[in-house]
């Protein structure tokens, strides 16, 4: 069977800001585009296909000085962020999957996210369908909990089936639930709390208002968690913004707010680790609460660490990994909280901390406003990661992805999870957010007792 193969040159693409430029180094042709340089600046691909199908794309480029992120929009939807690696020579950036699109005129467009493009040309071959996704759900933990055991095997049954909806909220008050009931008349599956204020160094030096604030409101999310969860069939997720234990000014998980070094701090005769190790074992006898009511926590500790932004991220994938893994070690055998589920969120390779410390992948999406794009680029980049693959959820997001689209596209998140205050205008329209909740593609907290009943005794 004949495939279709073509090129499409930059020079025949509609750009921002670009600059026409001669190439010396390479065969082929000699001419790209140097674009990409502003915030705002976008390249368009505009192609027919003859057949309905699935194709993979590749884009002909060099970067001699640096490397560059670009967000790849398919047909209007957002499908991930495109890392494009440092290279004088140009070379071929395939992606990581293929991609479905149908029979007649399409779409391609980079949207600049940080760094530049040299660009020569946009490759467009049909391949195969994806391969089916399909990680396992054991969990690493041998004494794992009824309760948590069987959640897993729910999110089996329902994975590449149906989505999860998810909420989170850093307000023990939780406006964010209330709005979605209000507007959609469905309530979330999963619960997504903070337990920002009940590390022990939140008393920082030069305090700003929104830190206070922050704290103030957050304070007493466990409670209303663990109510939300004896009360309704919720599923309860946690997240934690970890004030520095020491050293810091406002809000101190910030690295530009604190010289704790986390490097230092895992040294075990330092006052940095003992300080560590108090903060944990006082998050430890929160989450012991859940354990004694038989509620499984979907645990995503030190997120982003990928980032520089947070203290934990800030000396790179090592030191991470050994506080990623000491944290494991003392809550599951020292504490003994066998209801954990832990959900790795760290993006790239290098910050994986290992099979037998993961349940659930994750990651965090922001992308373009007012687009319900799949994010099949960011999936399968991080969902690959693990060998065999785990579970791949939506840490956080901006907009909600559509959940057709994700069916679409092969694209089997287990649940999104939109950040608090991001139901709004700017990242999500009101009819969206109604047409999502309401898709039957969608799980919500209402649907939840006849897939998993009695989740609680």
């Amino acid at each position: 069977m004949t495939r279709d193969t073509f090129i499409i040159s930059a020079l025949e693409c509609t750009y921002t800001n670009g600059t026409i430029k001669t190439n010396l180094l390479d065969k082929g042709s000699k001419k790209f585009i140097d674009i990409l340089n502003n915030d705002g600046d976008t390249v368009e691909f505009i192609f027919d296909i003859s057949k309905t199908g699935f194709y993979k794309l590749s884009f002909d480029y060099s970067l001699p000085t640096e490397n560059a992120v670009h967000r790849c929009l398919i047909n209007d939807e957002f499908y991930g962020d495109l890392s494009f690696k440092q290279t004088e020579k140009f070379i071929l950036l395939n992606t990581i999957t293929s991609i479905k699109l149908e029979q007649g005129k399409n779409k391609v467009t980079l949207l600049r996210s940080w760094g530049h493009l040299n660009l020569r040309s946009l490759v467009v071959d049909e391949t195969e369908a994806p391969a089916a996704f399909n990680p396992t759900f054991a969990l690493t933990n041998p004494k794992a909990s009824k309760e948590s055991l069987e959640l897993m095997n729910f999110f089996k049954k329902i994975h590449g089936k149906r989505i999860l909806s998810g909420q989170h909220c850093n307000k023990s008050t939780c406006p964010d639930f209330e709005f979605i009931k209000r507007k959609t008349g469905k309530f979330p599956a999963i619960l997504g709390f903070d337990l920002l204020s009940y590390s022990s160094a939140i008393d920082t030096k030069e305090s700003s208002w929104d830190c206070i604030d922050e704290i103030a409101n957050n304070r007493g999310s466990v409670e209303v968690a663990l109510k939300y969860a004896k009360e309704t069939n919720c599923i309860i997720t946690f997240c934690w913004h970890w004030f520095s234990p020491l050293h810091g000014r406002d809000k101190s998980f910030y690295t530009e707010n604190t010289t704790f070094d986390i490097e230092k701090a895992l040294s075990p005769d330092s006052l940095e680790y003992m300080s560590m190790i108090k903060d944990m074992d006082m998050i430890a006898d929160q989450l012991k609460l859940f354990k004694a009511a038989n509620v499984p926590i979907l645990f995503r500790p030190l997120h982003e660490a990928h980032g520089s932004w947070f203290w934990w991220g800030a000396k790179g994938p090592k030191p991470y990994i050994e506080l990623y893994r000491l944290m494991y070690d003392r809550f599951t055998n020292l504490h003994q909280l066998n209801n954990l589920i832990w959900v790795w969120n760290a993006t790239f390779e290098e910050y994986y901390p290992g099979d037998d410390v993961v349940d659930i992948n994750s990651r965090d999406i922001y992308g373009p406003m007012k687009n319900y794009g799949p994010l099949t680029y960011d999936f399968y980049e991080t969902a690959l990661i693990p060998t065999p693959s785990k579970p791949m959820a939506l840490g956080e997001n901006g907009s909600i992805p559509n959940p057709n689209l994700i069916k679409e596209s092969n694209t089997p998140w287990l649940w999104f999870m939109t950040w608090n205050n991001f139901l709004n205008n700017d990242y999500n329209e009101l009819d969206k957010v109604i047409e999502f909740f309401n898709d039957p593609h969608v799980i919500n907290l209402e649907d939840l007792d006849s897939y998993f009943p009695a989740k609680y005794i």
